[in-house]
């Protein structure tokens, strides 16, 4: 049944911003009553949660899944570039603050995963750990935000230097590698 909401939330998320969906709305698309709806969510931002949150993970676990870190950046950039027109919605919507919050997280939790499978003896302490995590997860966002969907870019370009930014090797004065 959480499933049927989410989808059906996304569905309406295609045809009208984010503030004109309501749970009467989202019910009667659903058509269940209001009393289901509220036995699995509490209100439209937590199915935006759960919906969210669902393909976050899917999109996480698909770019944990590339062969390298360019295959990794490429698989949210492609999610961005197909999400576009959700996302811009939900940009200018009054709940932005809880959504941008949503996608640092959703980063974060990558990069953590990222940071704890692929590289080996951190020596960092987990306030710094934290602190750097949420500094590239805000990065990201922005980045991918302000970028994707505009006209001519060159997506594997963009992917380029994303992974350049995140392992250190864009700072002026390093060697190229």
């Amino acid at each position: 049944m959480k499933t049927l909401i989410a989808d059906t939330f996304v569905k309406l998320l295609d045809k009208e911003e984010i503030d004109k969906i309501t749970v009467t709305k989202l019910i009667g698309e659903c058509h269940i009553s209001r009393q289901t709806f509220y036995y699995h969510f509490k209100d439209i931002m937590d199915v935006l949660e759960w919906t969210f949150r669902r393909s976050t993970q899917e999109l996480a676990q698909r770019s944990l899944e590339a062969e390298d870190r360019i295959g990794a950046l490429s698989a949210y950039v492609s999610f961005v570039r197909q999400n576009k027109d959700k996302l811009e919605k939900l940009i200018y919507s009054r709940r932005w603050v809880q959504i941008e919050g949503m996608l640092v997280e959703a980063v974060t939790t990558y990069l953590a995963e990222i940071a704890r499978s692929k590289v080996q003896d951190i020596d960092i302490s987990v306030d710094d750990m934290e602190v750097m995590l949420k500094f590239y997860a805000s990065g990201m966002v922005g980045v991918l935000l302000q970028y994707v969907g505009k006209p001519n870019l060159n997506e594997e370009k963009l992917v380029i230097q994303m992974e350049k930014i995140i392992t250190g090797r864009m700072f002026p004065g390093r060697e190229k590698v």
